[in-house]
């Protein structure tokens, strides 16, 4: 009963939220034009202007938000995206007397077009070079295209009209219709970010932010989804700009400098990283700032470089998520009250719920190993780490890959789940060549695995990283993604439900909604073999899963281990360090040493080989 009384009060709660949400909205877009009218001295047209500067920053900081925020692609040239939305809706309105809804398109179009090409760098180049790039992409559009008279008008600039809708009589001159228009303009921005953010897209860029590999060993495709980050918010920096001319009536290249884009980045870092809400706050006030605080308005570029140094010493998630960490400090001193024992693991993976699972490549019962690596050869430069060595990896079993620091067993995990290509050899999966697929292609095609410190998003909840864990599952498109088609929302409640489930099987429920940093490493541990089984993939890889756990701990896991291949049916390719460990779950043993395989049996062969003693375990075993 209270379970029912409480989801009765949450459900009357979101009601609630969203009445007054859209009564908020239907009163800004209803009465700001008779204001603008019947009271024009208390709601002057210069006060409708400022409005609409605001909204116009929220939109051009949204753009920016999706790019760092989600995506975590460092940007120093937003200004310029932003200056070819205002030039291609002055040249298209002024010269060519098009209508203004072609030129918004249209600068939409063009800003995504340019962003792609920005953001090819970006597949190769991260951090401080993209940083330096994208500057560079900026001061060459603000010193050299936008001053290119057939285009821009050269030093005068150019005019751009506003919307005229002449149907319903409708030219926005005054500053309070454009202030509607461009409030609208913003809604639909805001609801296509929220598009973004609750479908596998959004997901993809979370987890591009914190940390490529793992977002690759979960399927995502980050070479696809960097520069999807990057047109995206070139599109709705286009959109900002062209908004922008037409606020002034006139663009000139000076408006889009460095100052101008760095003003950007300051507000999506100090409103908060990824924060919607925060950064449009941000956006707002630094719009209104010069009108707020007359007397200080020289002092803007100050002010904000101190925000922007505050904000990166105290609070790096940003000031408008700041009372949110304190949130969560709360619960995390919570959940340290009453967190697992790390020698007393949960029922880690009881059978998970039956989902489709379409994937490329052999069937699951094809004949033969699941895996098959040969004559696999790796050098990084003079350093030779695997000089061919080849493993195979029988179905239903579990394989162990043991040896000393330095022998290659990092290495040859890299190159069977495609972080490493080869200088020779192959490797077979379910009976397809895999040598040259990329590792978002392999985990597709049913490879899934873990890493050595950890491969999860640490920022992101346990619920989000299991639904993120899941991106192979989701069979919809990038399009209909972005426009939120109803198979994206019906498939979305199926990996929720999924979610639910394999977080229960943990026992974490009560950590769902936890950041994962603030979990135990043990618990972490748990919370990221869940995320590798939730798909059920056809071989999973174990990179020293017990690293950091108390030898009590390792004893359970070793009976989760179990578990997984006698009822889950998995078949598991383990590296380990903690010898107890392997001996106990492993069928078979392959011992690395200097990059070649030393020896290969059952477990008791492995232990009873002089070699192996030698190499490895430094004493005769008796």
């Amino acid at each position: 009963m209270r379970e029912i009384v409480a989801a009765l009060k949450e459900k009357f709660a979101i009601t609630r939220r969203r009445v007054i949400g859209t009564s908020i909205i239907l009163a800004i877009i209803i009465l700001s034009p008779i204001l603008g009218r019947v009271a024009p001295v208390a709601f002057d047209d210069a006060k409708f202007g400022l409005a609409a500067h605001a909204v116009i920053y929220v939109i051009a900081g949204l753009a920016l938000n999706l790019l760092m925020g989600y995506a975590g692609q460092v940007s120093l040239g937003h200004a310029a995206f932003i200056g070819v939305g205002a030039f291609t809706t002055g040249y298209m309105t002024w010269w060519l007397g098009l209508a203004f809804i072609y030129a918004l398109i249209t600068s939409a179009v063009f800003g995504a077009l340019l962003a792609f090409l920005v953001g090819l760098p970006a597949l190769r180049i991260r951090g401080l070079y993209l940083a330096v790039a994208t500057l560079a992409f900026g001061v060459i559009m603000k010193d050299v295209v936008f001053q290119l008279e057939f285009l821009t008008g050269g030093q005068g600039g150019t005019t751009v009209r506003r919307p005229l809708l002449e149907e319903l009589g409708l030219d926005f001159i005054l500053n309070a219709d454009y202030f509607v228009f461009c409030f609208v303009i913003l809604l639909g921005v805001w609801l296509f970010d929220w598009f973004i953010t609750s479908s596998k897209v959004g997901r993809g860029f979370l987890a591009i932010r914190e940390d490529e590999d793992v977002a690759a060993s979960f399927g995502v495709d980050v070479a696809r989804y960097k520069l999807l980050a990057f047109v995206l918010s070139g599109a709705i920096a286009g959109i900002a700009g062209s908004l922008f001319g037409s606020l002034s009536f006139i663009t000139q290249h000076e408006q889009f400098t460095f100052s101008f884009s760095l003003s950007f980045l300051i507000m999506v870092v100090v409103g908060g990283l990824g924060s919607r809400p925060g950064v449009a706050t941000a956006a707002a006030f630094f719009a209104v700032f010069s009108r707020l605080f007359p007397g200080l308005e020289e002092y803007v570029g100050i002010i904000g470089a101190a925000l922007l140094i505050f904000t990166m010493a105290r609070h790096p998630t940003g000031l408008a998520q700041a009372f949110l960490e304190a949130r969560e400090a709360k619960k995390a001193k919570a959940a340290r009250a009453g967190e697992l024992e790390e020698d007393d693991l949960p029922n880690v993976l009881p059978s998970l719920p039956a989902i489709t699972v379409s994937r490329n490549g052999a069937a699951p019962d094809a004949p033969g190993p699941v895996l098959k690596a040969e004559k696999i050869s790796v050098s990084f430069g003079g350093l030779v780490a695997l000089d061919g060595a080849g493993i195979e990896v029988p179905r239903g079993k579990i394989v162990g890959l043991i040896g000393p620091n330095g022998a290659g067993k990092t290495t040859m995990f890299n190159v069977v789940s495609g972080f490493i290509k080869p200088n020779s050899g192959t490797v077979t999966f379910k009976g397809e060549d895999v040598t040259r697929l990329a590792p978002h292609q392999r985990a597709g095609r049913g490879m899934g695995r873990t890493f050595q410190l950890i491969g999860l998003g640490k920022n992101l909840t346990v619920r989000e990283n299991f639904l993120l864990a899941q991106h192979t599952l989701t069979t919809y498109g990038i399009p209909s993604a972005l426009l939120r088609l109803p198979r994206v929302g019906a498939l979305e409640a199926v990996l929720e439900d999924r979610s639910r489930e394999a977080i229960s099987a943990l026992g974490f429920e009560r950590f769902t909604d936890t950041p994962v940093r603030n979990l135990s490493h043990g618990q972490q541990r748990l919370v990221e073999l869940g995320c590798s089984l939730v798909t059920s993939p056809d071989l999973l890889l174990l990179d020293e899963p017990s690293g950091g756990m108390a030898p009590a701990a390792a004893e359970s896991l070793a009976e989760r281990l179990i578990d997984v291949r006698d009822k889950l049916g998995r078949t598991v390719l383990l590296i380990e360090h903690h010898i107890p460990l392997v001996l106990a779950v492993c069928d078979e043993i392959y011992v690395l040493n200097f990059g070649q395989i030393l020896s290969h049996g059952t477990t008791e062969s492995i232990t009873r080989n002089p070699e192996v003693v030698a190499a490895y375990f430094g004493e005769t075993v008796a």
